[in-house]
């Protein structure tokens, strides 16, 4: 695959610079001790040890365009917006209460949900935490949204690559979740709070700006019925399993807003967490994908709530169930 960063239409940026500047987003921050250093810190470190010929005046104008700006030239409407978009909803009290109001309607849309969810979101905070108007928010996300200049062009570029033999390891900065790595390894066949908890853990790595979209997979989906997502443990407090599965599905809408959220379901996928992956629009499945109900899981038993919820967001997806 080439290392080639093209130019792109409209860019005001040259090519040499983009290939400059793209190494500076990929710079292992970390080793060189740097992850929460200011920007200004950053540059002045990468000018002086890795590229002195790069001009720090125009890499400065390329992250603005990012959107990576000195905390001290923010706004403190920007700084009030970034801390509603920080805040935990998931442990704020009474903001369960609220989804009800978020799923009551007809339009189950990912666009129609999250725009429902948002509101939500801002009338909480607003009444809780500080004073915010939504539609101000969202004015200003779409007025200050980051121009197209992607750091990522080389990944578009497949000059002079054998794409029969494209090495997947050059695609470090699409972050891969993998189910099989999440279940206890002593009760694989079912989805327990800990495996949840560890699921949401690595929806949350996946915002780090290194990543630019997020691949869900299961790599022990194999046999006549590899299972991709197995059921919510039916074992132990229910009620709080329950609630983690949710609490993962708002998360990974949350991830799927700011970047691709795409899982590759090629197995079985259980009642009780098919709402997991109806939490993206972006479903590659294969030949082996079906939804169990019945005597297959006895989630539906367990988490009728859950399940009825699930089969509501159908009607847009196309499944074929297995008996």
């Amino acid at each position: 695959m080439s290392n080639e960063i093209t130019q792109v239409k409209g860019c005001e940026f040259t090519t040499d610079e983009l290939q400059r500047f793209h190494h500076y987003y990929k710079y292992d921050w970390a080793a060189a001790g740097l992850v929460s250093a200011p920007v200004s810190k950053r540059i002045q470190h990468f000018v002086e040890t890795v590229d002195p010929g790069i001009d720090s005046n125009r890499l400065q104008e390329w992250l603005h365009t990012m959107g990576i700006v000195e905390e001290s030239e923010k706004s403190e409407q920007a700084r009030l917006y970034e801390r509603f978009e920080h805040f935990d909803f998931a442990a704020a009290v009474g903001f369960n209460q609220m989804l009800a109001d978020v799923y009551a309607t007809d339009d189950v849309s990912k666009h129609g949900v999250g725009e429902r969810m948002d509101q939500a979101k801002a009338q909480y905070y607003s009444d809780n935490v500080e004073p915010l108007v939504y539609s101000e928010y969202k004015e200003y996300k779409e007025v200050n949204a980051p121009k197209p200049v992607c750091p990522y062009q080389d990944l578009w570029d497949p000059k002079g690559a054998d794409k029969e033999s494209a090495d997947t390891n050059k695609f470090a900065n699409v972050r891969t979740i993998d189910i099989a790595k999440l279940l206890d390894p002593d009760n694989v066949d079912v989805l327990t709070i800990g495996a949840i908890n560890l699921f949401i853990d690595a929806a949350k790595t996946a915002y780090d700006q290194k990543y630019f979209a997020v691949a869900v997979v299961n790599s022990r989906c194999n046999g006549p019925e590899p299972m991709f997502l197995p059921a919510l443990s039916s074992t132990g407090d229910c009620p709080a399993t329950l609630k983690a599965a949710m609490r993962l599905q708002i998360e990974l809408r949350n991830l799927n807003k700011t970047k691709p959220l795409v899982f590759f379901a090629n197995g079985v996928v259980d009642t009780s967490t098919l709402g997991i992956l109806m939490s993206t629009v972006d479903i590659v499945t294969s030949e082996m994908f079906c939804v169990s109900i019945g005597s297959v899981s006895q989630s539906s038993q367990k988490f009728p709530l859950s399940a009825l919820y699930d089969w509501a967001h159908l009607s847009n997806h196309q499944a074929k169930v297995s008996k």
